[in-house]
């Protein structure tokens, strides 16, 4: 089961009970608190919380960050391997960071972007409960 089977999202994000789409932070949110809250998840961001407020006052998206330090987050090795036939930016599962809290409730399956985007939102959720 992937994340998104787990949280009640069909193909092309489409919410299975409502037949509605659901923001992509409403989609993340939901997998945040299937996979046992934002504390749990908070583990594995991999930025502290100082960082990710100053980061998201200059971009919402967080890509002013390193994307090689997310995608190992999400439990991926990425970069740029293969031969002059084959080459281009490749994400290999490596496991570990969120993977844990994945298999714990019964993820088989997910993509590195999932694992990024999952904890982008949960860094963003941080920054606004510490701001309140």
């Amino acid at each position: 089961m992937d994340i998104k089977e787990a949280i009640g999202i069909h193909k092309c994000n489409i919410d299975i009970e409502t037949g509605e789409r659901p923001s992509h932070s409403e989609i993340y949110g939901r997998a945040i608190e299937y996979l046992g809250g934002l504390d749990e998840v908070a583990e594995f961001v991999p930025f502290p919380v100082e960082t990710l407020r100053e980061k998201l006052r200059e971009d919402p998206n967080l890509n002013n960050t390193p994307l090689s330090t997310w995608d190992k987050a999400a439990g991926f090795k990425c970069g740029t391997w293969g031969n002059v036939w084959r080459q281009g930016y490749q994400c290999l599962l490596a496991r570990g960071g969120i993977w844990e809290l994945y298999k714990k409730h019964g993820i088989t399956a997910a993509s590195c972007a999932d694992g990024v985007c999952l904890l982008k939102e949960a860094a963003r959720m941080l920054v606004e409960r510490e701001a309140a």
